[in-house]
């Protein structure tokens, strides 16, 4: 019988392990549908517990004028549009006590005096209850400042009209009394200057769900190598398969190729999760979240997660390997799994492209560092950072993947040694 070659063995070993993958229904089932139905579950019920638990806001006024009747129920109604739960005409001593408030605005006594007159100023007073989220105390909070401007933009127009009346200088522009000196609208660029398309604008946020979505793509192909190597050993098969053509290189090899699988399809559905779970939300506070894909965007993607898997899977393949339990080999991998997802999350957050370079050289140790500069070296339009993270990538991968299985033998595969 003819020997078969190497590249026979291995295409024959990836069959073997695609096959038996693509069997288990189930499992595959469960790395597609668990990040999709979690993060829209997680969506929907944040945005259910929102409906039923709005920020509470309580308008008092203490001045008794028809300036501050009419300012106390408009600005109740300006509130109430923007998703605020408002109650008004209560006392003071009612709203600081009711702890369902977070948020009090009060009108002063001489509110409405101060308001019609040309020279004083009117004030409102919010007061805030400690212990409160302070993230919905800010929203509520910038909901009254942003009512409060609109009327004084107003009053002070008015003033300026009337002010040009009593010196006799005829029509005045109160804009250009008001803000002599203005800040044009801002105009968005891309990293070459050019001026920027929407889709241009949504391309960062769109990187930071990718370099996101890298975080959950390494487990599961950790889970899968853990299984594949001590899994075969538990279960017998490890000498059958060691027995056969194949070599130890050659089906650690199709492991690893079938892992990698395994993590680029848990991405896939990662991306899908995240922007599902992102657009619920954003549609639940009344905007319109809409994202346009760019194909080369996801390509680089797809490659920094082959290559983040690969990495991954080739440090921890020593150590997995040599240990007798599945227990012990996963929180072993788990480890590797937890360095990968602190850097994935940081690249969230923290723009690595930037950092100095005092900062940024030692990180460039890492692997996962790489795996986020492919994504944001992209995004800023710099191809030689692009291309160089990928080449590193590649040869950290194939230095990892030589040096693992240098260290391997059919002796400690078999024996955990």
């Amino acid at each position: 019988m003819a020997k078969l070659s190497r590249p026979a063995v291995i295409r024959a070993l990836i069959w073997k392990e695609t096959r038996e993958l693509a069997r288990d229904r189930k499992f595959l089932a469960t790395i597609i549908a668990s990040p999709i139905l979690s993060l829209l579950a997680i969506a929907l019920f944040t945005t259910f517990l929102l409906q039923y638990q709005p920020i509470y806001v309580a308008v008092v006024s203490l001045d008794s004028g028809e300036a501050a009747s009419w300012f106390t129920t408009w600005l109740s109604k300006l509130l109430r549009e923007a998703g605020l739960a408002v109650e008004e005409g209560l006392s003071y001593e009612h709203a600081i006590r009711d702890v369902r408030f977070d948020l009090i605005v009060v009108v002063p006594e001489g509110f409405s005096e101060n308001l019609t007159s040309i020279s004083r100023v009117a004030y409102v007073h919010i007061v805030k209850r400690a212990g409160a989220p302070e993230e919905r105390l800010s929203r509520a909070e910038e909901s009254v400042k942003w009512a409060v401007s609109v009327l004084s933009t107003e009053v002070s127009k008015a003033r300026i009209r009337r002010l040009g009346e009593l010196a006799g200088v005829g029509e005045l522009d109160p804009e250009a009394i008001r803000n002599p000196v203005q800040v044009a609208t801002p105009v968005y660029i891309v990293p070459t200057g050019e001026p920027a398309k929407p889709e241009d604008i949504l391309r960062p946020f769109i990187a930071r769900l990718l370099i996101l979505s890298l975080s959950f793509i390494v487990t599961p192909a950790s889970t899968y190598i853990v299984d594949g190597i001590v899994g075969e050993r538990e279960r017998k098969t490890m000498e059958m398969l060691l027995s056969t053509p194949a070599g130890l290189v050659d089906l650690v090899l199709s492991k690893l190729f079938t892992s990698s699988l395994i993590g680029l399809i848990a991405s896939a559905s990662d991306v899908a999760g995240l922007v599902l779970y992102f657009s619920v939300l954003i549609l639940s506070l009344g905007w319109w979240f809409w994202g346009l894909f760019d194909l080369a965007l996801i390509a680089l993607h797809a490659i920094s997660a082959f290559l983040s898997i690969l990495v991954t899977v080739s440090i921890s393949l020593p150590f997995i390997a040599r240990v007798k339990g599945i227990k012990t080999a996963s929180n072993i991998a788990g480890l590797f799994s937890i360095m990968a997802l602190a850097f994935f999350v940081a690249g969230w957050v923290v723009d690595f492209y930037k950092l100095p370079p005092t900062i940024q050289a030692p990180l460039m140790v890492a692997p996962f560092t790489h795996s986020i500069l492919v994504i944001q070296g992209y995004v800023y339009r710099d191809a030689l950072v692009v291309v160089r993270s990928i080449v590193v990538l590649i040869a950290l991968s194939v230095l990892f993947l030589y040096l693992s299985l240098k260290t391997l033998d059919r002796e400690k595969v078999l024996l955990a040694t």
